[in-house]
């Protein structure tokens, strides 16, 4: 009997294999979409007036009424399309989101045309996770050099949700939360050029976590307690990005960017090493600005993960176009904007493999 149930457990892990299955895709999330939209708006920093604009005295922000679709699909995320699984390699059913939501930003210049304070949506992700405001200040020095710091705050009712156990078969998985919250400083526009230099740090606590549970569980299973220490996924996350602008003329800009992240995590099997180049291109002329941005990744993951046998290795990429039309209709201080983004993962474990498109439309009211 005992043989007969490892036989058992053997071939249900056969089912992981990649190589022997379609390939698994990224469910889209509301807050996936809110974080993509705001990389739409990417600063041109090497525009000397638009670095003036940003320190001019007073209020200042904007207010975005949008309305976002998304199609993903995924086996490892949390979505109600895949809430139960027999296999770990099988394909996920495809889901599809029409969403409406707002973002805003406020900022707060004082008189000294050199401090600044700001809250709102952020203009970037920067340490892996969800978030959706951001809190900080910027300083100008008198040599051009911008210095900022950030807070990512926790918002328990907007961050996004994981399975308890991720690898459980034949029932329905169950959600449990998952807290991010993140600091970050930089310097932007080094010595009045267009070089950026940032540093972010972030945690990532997992509400209930049972990853390994159901497998462990099983009679005869080889999942041992030490094994499932490997699966746990409260983390500490470290970035530092590199970011230049070029100018190609006046209305022309191209900015590449490196990117590193370092992820400790309780287990090793979701620790990482994480490098990214990405290129962004704006171009703007009368009241059109257009946007697009291609980035590409590779994870390598520091211990094997034990419910696979092998450790993980991911490549992303991703690109996006945008556009913002300005004063539509002769209305000065709004904008319409659009855009439309493609990304995915490949892993060499198939249970990893994520892909999704999101597009979104929205009207732009500046004050």
């Amino acid at each position: 009997m005992r043989k007969q149930t490892k036989e058992l457990i053997r071939k249900k892990m056969d089912y992981c294999l990649p190589h022997e299955h379609p390939k698994t895709h990224r469910r889209f999330s509301f807050l996936i979409l809110v974080c993509m939209v705001c990389l739409f708006y990417p600063d041109c920093e090497i525009n000397a007036m638009e670095r003036e604009k940003k320190f001019m005295p007073g209020f200042s922000g904007d207010i975005q009424p949008m309305v976002g679709i998304g199609y993903s699909k995924s086996i490892s995320k949390v979505s109600d399309e895949n809430k139960q699984i027999n296999s770990l390699g099988q394909d996920a059913a495809s889901e599809t989101i029409y969403t409406p939501f707002i973002l805003w930003k406020v900022e707060y210049t004082f008189k000294n045309n050199a401090t600044q304070i700001y809250a709102g949506t952020p203009t970037e992700n920067f340490i892996e996770g969800n978030f959706l405001l951001e809190t900080g200040l910027r300083q100008k020095l008198s040599n051009g050099t911008v210095l900022t710091a950030a807070w990512i705050p926790k918002i328990p009712l907007l961050d996004d949700e994981v399975w308890k156990d991720p690898f459980l078969l034949g029932s329905d998985r169950v959600e449990t939360d998952r807290y991010s919250q993140a600091f970050r400083v930089g310097m932007e526009s080094i010595l009045n050029t267009p070089l950026t230099l940032k540093y972010g740090f972030g945690k990532q606590e997992i509400d209930d976590e049972q990853s390994g549970d159901y497998l462990a569980g099983l009679p005869g299973s080889s999942l041992t307690l030490q094994d499932q220490e490997l699966l746990k996924r409260d983390a500490d996350y470290h970035q530092v990005e590199v970011l230049y602008g070029i100018g190609l003329g006046k209305q022309l800009f191209f900015r590449p960017g490196l990117y590193y992240m370092l992820g400790n995590a309780e287990g090793d099997a979701n620790s990482f090493n994480e490098f990214n180049g990405q290129v962004t291109l704006f171009y703007a002329t009368g009241h059109y600005r257009f946007h697009g941005n291609i980035s590409f990744g590779k994870t390598k993951y520091k211990a094997v993960n034990p419910v696979f046998g092998q450790t993980r290795d991911d490549l992303k990429y991703s690109f996006m176009l945008g556009g913002e039309r300005t004063a539509p209709f002769g209305w000065k201080n709004f904008s319409v904007s659009v855009f439309t983004r493609y990304s995915r993962q490949d892993s060499n474990i198939g249970f990893y493999d994520e892909k999704a498109i999101m597009a979104g439309l929205g009207l732009i009211l500046k004050f």
